[in-house]
């Protein structure tokens, strides 16, 4: 059976190959050997995507050799591991994308294996323990062996931090854009998962190399899981060393432009404000500043921003009226009304449904980063609560039954104290608006966030304006007006486009043109930056104009002429009629 003397064979090869003395020796000597065995080790991990289980054997073997006994697994012999961390490093990131045909074999696979002893093919033939999974159980599992205290094992696992930062930062530069669940996600989900697994080894010294390298992370158009987790060990760092604030508060200066939504990684940071702060004695500096830089971004025009902002906002307010900071209580009946009308706001529209829904989504609602701060959380609760695929997830029992690699004495924080896996995935999700992530562009589940609502349709004159306002009004909660403005005279795109952002800002209740066409012109759509889908805009060609003039007179409204001319009254003397209409001439 060749199935059979390939595993053997394989194995055979692997220990006369990697024996931890011939690794020792070939790392010494720096030869041909020391490349030659590396370039094995590549070989085998590429013919892993395509024959299950190759991967498997190898780091098994090694990290297994690297203990130097199983009853006193503090102690772990890295003097040739050293040398190859990386083995360890493809081993934390390792796995491929099946094919569907591949992927059904998979998870039959798991679906009989998860049934325990219930099953019998369990109990009469041994599991080989060779899904892709179990590289990464095998290489995590190794990792939690290792102890900040011994030197040694700190520089293996530093080593191992900068190698995976630079992983991540060569993925973001080779593909800028990748669809979610694709190999360039799931990489990059794995880098910072180990990264989370490594934290407790870095010490302030060590972060003060990296800590720039993670922050930028946080500027790079990633997928929502990823994320999470750069929020996280933001988070868990300054709670942990809070010295490192100042360099947090620079990343909110580089400007909205350079920012984008990317901000919105950083306003999360700070709804977790009160975990921050635990272990800073004099907590007011710190809400004065985080007020300060929240009130801000309040203000941008980008809707998601102001989400998060409000958000943040809630939480550090919060705590100012906790510890009463004094110096603060002129700004409480500003930011409390802000608040209240957030919390208060009228209709059905997506503005209000999605501040319902971010304080809901369990990542401001449920997760702590601290008490969550576990294994069970890092490879299987947040990965499903993020949206990931499910082949991504790794049940805590998968690691409790690799007994390859024997658990650390800090077992217990291999599983969740909280009720984080009672929960389900919610409906939103944290994502870069338009900063082209590909494929993901087009999916509901990613673009429903932030797309705002076409509750109109209108391509006659003769549609009763008063309806279609009385309805956008609904389901946006905006202010009622009776403005409206007729451009149809008007014909280049970009004074259109212009003319559409203004009559959103101000609140008009439409904007007439003479061809609904020219949304679609680039031009436009640059300079409106997407109001026309806030505003319902009307189409009334040239030759319609005077029977829309006075279908209009005789519903109320008061026609207005916008020109410069000897007998023109002055804009800032005039008193607007509650129903006005502004029609504007051509361009000259």
């Amino acid at each position: 059976n060749t199935q059979l003397i390939f595993w053997s064979n394989l194995k055979a090869f692997v220990q006369f190959v990697f024996d931890t003395k011939v690794l020792t020796i070939a790392a010494k000597i720096k030869g041909q050997a020391y490349f030659k065995i590396k370039e094995i080790m590549y070989k085998m991990i590429e013919m892993s995507a395509i024959k299950t289980g190759v991967f498997n054997t190898l780091i098994s073997y090694c990290c297994k050799s690297w203990i130097v006994s199983a009853s006193d697994v503090s102690q772990v012999s890295l003097s040739s591991a050293k040398n190859y961390t990386e083995l360890i490093l493809e081993g934390c990131v390792f796995g491929t994308v099946f094919r569907r045909d591949q992927r059904l074999t998979q998870d039959v696979q798991t679906y009989i294996e998860n049934l325990g002893h219930d099953c019998a093919a369990n109990t009469v033939i041994e599991n080989t323990k060779r899904e892709d999974h179990y590289v990464r159980i095998c290489a995590v599992k190794f990792l939690c062996l290792l102890h900040g205290s011994n030197m040694s094992h700190k520089l293996f696992m530093e080593d191992l931090a900068i190698k995976l930062l630079d992983k991540d930062e060569s993925v973001s530069k080779s593909r800028t854009r990748y669809y979610v669940n694709s190999q360039q996600h799931r990489l990059k989900n794995r880098v910072w998962q180990t990264l989370l697994v490594l934290f407790p080894s870095f010490d302030q010294n060590f972060l003060n190399r990296i800590i720039d390298k993670i922050f930028q992370a946080g500027f790079i158009n990633n997928q929502a899981s990823i994320k999470y987790f750069i929020e996280w060990i933001i988070i868990l760092i300054l709670h942990k060393f809070p010295q490192f604030l100042l360099k947090f508060w620079d990343c909110f200066s580089y400007g909205e432009e350079n920012l984008k939504t990317s901000i919105c990684t950083f306003l999360s940071v700070l709804s977790h404000l009160d975990i921050i702060t635990q272990n800073i004695p004099e907590k007011k500096p710190v809400l004065k500043q985080a007020l300060v830089t929240v009130l801000q971004w309040c203000f941008s025009h980008n809707f998601s921003i102001r989400l998060y902002a409000l958000a943040a906002l809630k939480k550090v307010w919060s705590m100012c009226k906790a510890l009463r900071v004094e110096e603060l209580e002129a700004l409480t009946s500003v930011i409390e009304s802000s608040l209240n009308q957030v919390e208060n706001m009228p209709g059905t529209g997506n503005a209000k449904k999605n501040w319902q829904r971010i304080q809901e989504h369990f990542f401001f609602a449920r997760f702590h980063p601290v008490r969550d701060y576990c294994l069970e959380t890092i490879f299987y609760n947040l990965p499903r609560l993020s949206g990931l695929v499910e082949e991504e997830w790794i049940a805590i029992g998968k690691f409790t039954r690799f007994t390859d690699i024997p658990s650390d004495a800090g077992f217990q924080w291999y599983l969740s104290p909280t009720h984080l896996c009672e929960l389900k995935p919610g409906d939103w999700a944290q994502q870069d608006v338009g900063s082209h992530l590909g494929e993901a562009d087009s999916q509901s589940e990613w673009t429903d966030v932030q797309k705002k609502i076409i509750p109109w349709k209108n391509n006659a004159p003769d549609l009763d304006l008063e309806l279609v306002f009385q309805d956008r009004v609904a389901k946006l909660g905006k202010s009622i007006s009776r403005l409206i403005v007729v451009a149809s005279l008007i014909d280049k795109p970009t004074n259109l486009g212009g003319l559409c952002r203004t009559c959103e800002v101000f609140g008009a209740s439409a904007l007439v043109l003479g061809s609904l066409q020219c949304v679609r012109d680039k031009q436009f759509q640059g300079l409106s930056v997407s109001a026309e889908q806030w505003l319902p805009l009307v189409e009334v060609k040239p030759p319609q104009l005077i029977d829309f003039l006075q279908q209009k007179k005789t519903e109320g409204y008061t026609v207005i002429g916008v020109e410069q001319t000897a007998k023109s009254v002055d804009l800032t003397q005039y008193s607007f009629p509650e129903r006005s209409l502004l029609l504007l001439g051509n361009e000259r």
